[in-house]
């Protein structure tokens, strides 16, 4: 008892040194390294203080970058492993700031932009889907005033002292209005206007929520819709200060002075989601919707009951907050639409009148293939397609010194031209290998900043030799992952893996397992009859041919019908099943010794099966297909009873095998499905 005491209590210091609310780097927190009195022209000009830069449109004003890059890539500047999360980094002076998480907490850290070093790192809570798909923190810090503002995927807004990681304040506005719409984790960057801190957070009546800077307490909330991923973008239109913000079946504008909202349109019914950015420029208004569904491109207008007079007046008071409320812009008017454009988790951007992005035309990437689509360049005002490409893939984008810099979801970075007639590639290199990479970029002080699902890089994109902290590599330096390609296991994906199967697709999986019951059964009394073996030969025959049955399954009937089908769960329940039959053996036998070392190494092994279930659904991205490891509980005493079957020697134990081992798989497969259904019901 004395060394479980011990580990309690230790259990309970690093809960309580981890879950503190500030924790700053001894070595560091008493440096200043971000000078809060920057100047304005400098942010825009060198700084990315928030997510897609100084302007919210993922163009910076530098200049100087190189044409073209060596054969082994531009230099890298620092490299190194930092956690998990897909948060990407705001660039303030010499510090770098982004958010992570390991084992038992999550973080923001602030890194030295010339050698990756950590200056100070605080501290915010408990890891966020730990062990799931896609663990970590999903939104990327605000710079703003020598403050740092940031959001956890539960949806908690904090501030920071930038120079330190001193806490200022901390919010939940999720919570106290109940916000819906972000079942996979709060992944809205804090966006700043006019000393209003604005999120989505989808509550009754708080759609949309601002925050006051100075102690996080509630300004306006405003909206009946349930938020969505997308951070929101602040526009001017007619002197109006404004916010758009996609929602999880819509996209609305509001006052950034009242709350108002000024008008909200559908886009569609049901789960949906929104991550990508609306581009603007007065008056057009562009959106690009996920999952096929094309991009439309609005014009804003002004109520047509405002007269002359009345918008002059108007214009006259824009600081006077009584006269905004009154203020009532029309419902924006379709000015052209884009079917073949698609965007995902990457976000288009607008360049000079051309809007460069990302067609997609089914499921986002997987660590076996990446999107699938075409890169294009649309004319803004039209909507023509100027130009496409097979040639990049689903990329992130910054505009710069009239280039393109892609940062591809499979690792490579690219250089290209803007502003041509077709698509004009300078130079490309492949920087993270056997990684999805779905995290924005970052461009400061001549140097990019990239990150994959758990590392970071830094090269240097100028056209000047690079000399700094430290001595710059290659890209190829970078240590490669590893990945088990599971995709040969299953043979083929579901059109849209994140969403939950109908009942019919279930039905079909379902009849698919029975037949390899079925056909187990007939396997095993047929070698029965030729070599007249016992009942323990038959059946060992019958659950490992179940098992094969289930690994090959899959790949082999899905590569020959459009049906998606899977089988794993007839292997997961074998292993199962099979597990408590050797455990009740052990219970029967005289020699309880003799058998143990079986049962133990049944239950290794169906450990070992579902950890590689585990694998196998975290690599090809499955969202839904991990619930099959939950019904082991609920469908543990039929399979206990189904045990008493299984382990006796009747005279016709190969009908009752077969009869006894479909009850028991049809119960936990059952109660599978109805733990994913349960589950969406809940969500929504």
């Amino acid at each position: 008892m004395t060394w479980a005491i011990a580990f309690m209590v230790l259990l309970s210091f690093m809960g309580w040194k981890y879950i503190t609310p500030s924790s700053t780097d001894p070595q560091h927190g008493s440096s200043s390294p971000v000078d809060s009195d920057l100047e304005t022209s400098e942010l825009k000009q060198t700084s990315w203080p928030q997510l897609r830069g100084p302007t919210f449109n993922s163009i910076s004003a530098e200049t100087g970058l190189a044409d073209s890059w060596p054969e082994g890539g531009p230099p890298l500047v620092w490299t190194r492993e930092l956690g998990q999360g897909y948060s990407s980094f705001a660039a303030v002076g010499n510090c770098v700031f982004t958010q992570t998480q390991n084992l038992y907490q999550q973080s923001i850290v602030c890194l030295d932009a010339e050698t990756g070093d950590t200056v100070w790192t605080h501290h915010y809570g408990w890891p966020y889907d730990g062990g799931g798909l896609y663990p970590g923190p999903r939104s990327t810090p605000t710079w703003h005033k020598g403050r740092l503002y940031f959001a956890a995927p539960d949806g908690t807004i904090s501030c920071l002292i930038a120079d330190s990681g001193k806490p200022v304040w901390t919010c939940n506005p999720k919570k106290k209005y109940r916000g819906l719409g972000t079942d996979f984790g709060f992944a809205s960057s804090p966006v700043i206007v006019d000393d209003r801190l604005i999120v989505p957070v989808g509550g009754q009546d708080a759609s949309v929520v601002a925050l006051d800077l100075r102690d996080g307490s509630t300004i306006w909330a405003s909206g009946e819709s349930s938020a969505s991923y997308a951070t929101p973008l602040p526009i001017y239109f007619q002197g109006h200060s404004l916010v758009v913000t996609p929602l999880e079946n819509s996209i609305a504008l509001f006052d950034v002075v009242t709350g108002k909202q000024q008008w909200e349109i559908e886009f569609s019914q049901g789960y949906d989601e929104h991550s990508a950015a609306p581009i603007y420029k007065e008056p057009f208004l562009f959106v690009a919707s996920p999952f096929k569904a094309g991009a439309k491109c609005y014009r804003l207008v002004e109520a047509d009951r405002a007269s002359a007079d009345q918008k002059t007046a108007r214009k006259l008071s824009t600081d006077n907050a009584a006269d905004s409320d009154n203020d009532q812009l029309g419902t924006p008017v379709v000015a052209w639409e884009a079917m073949k454009f698609s965007n995902d988790v990457a976000s288009s951007v607008l360049v000079d009148g051309r809007v460069y992005g990302f067609d997609l035309k089914d499921p986002q990437s997987r660590l076996n293939r990446p999107s699938r689509g075409e890169f294009r360049c649309l004319d803004f005002e039209t909507g023509r397609i100027i130009w496409s490409t097979n040639k990049v893939g689903q990329a992130n984008i910054i505009a710069a010194d009239n280039k393109l810099i892609l940062f591809t979801d499979s690792g490579e970075l690219i250089l290209a031209r803007s502003g041509t007639e077709q698509y004009t590639e300078l130079a490309r290199t492949q920087v993270f290998q056997d990684e999805i990479c779905w995290t924005y970029p970052a461009l400061h002080h001549g140097c990019v900043y990239l990150r994959t699902q758990t590392r970071a890089a830094c090269l240097y994109l100028g056209q000047v030799p690079y000399g700094a902290k430290l001595p710059a590599r290659s890209v190829r330096s970078i240590p490669r992952v590893y990945v088990l390609d599971a995709k040969w296991l299953v043979g083929g994906e579901r059109d849209y893996p994140a969403t939950v199967p109908d009942w019919f697709e279930f039905l079909a999986w379902y009849k698919w397992s029975l037949v390899g019951i079925v056909f187990a059964s007939l396997v095993a009394a047929v070698s029965n009859l030729l070599t007249r073996g016992s009942a323990r030969t038959g059946r060992l025959i019958f659950w490992m041919t179940t098992i094969v049955y289930g690994v090959i399954g899959s790949p082999i009937i899905n590569s020959r019908q459009s049906e998606y089908v899977l089988l794993w769960p007839v292997v997961l329940w074998t292993a199962f099943q099979l597990t408590i039959n050797v455990i009740t053996l052990t219970e029967q036998s005289h020699d309880r010794n003799s058998y143990r070392w079986l049962a133990r190494t049944m239950g290794l092994l169906f450990i070992g099966i579902c950890a590689l279930y585990f694998h196998l659904c975290r690599s090809l991205g499955y969202a839904i297909e991990w619930s099959f490891l939950t019904g082991f509980l609920p469908a543990f005493a039929v399979a206990v009873i189904a045990s008493r079957y299984l382990t006796t020697q009747y005279r016709y134990w190969l009908m009752t095998d077969l009869v006894v081992s479909a009850i028991s798989f049809s119960a936990y497969f059952w109660f599978c499905v109805i733990y994913i259904k349960w589950k969406l019901i809940v969500g929504s």
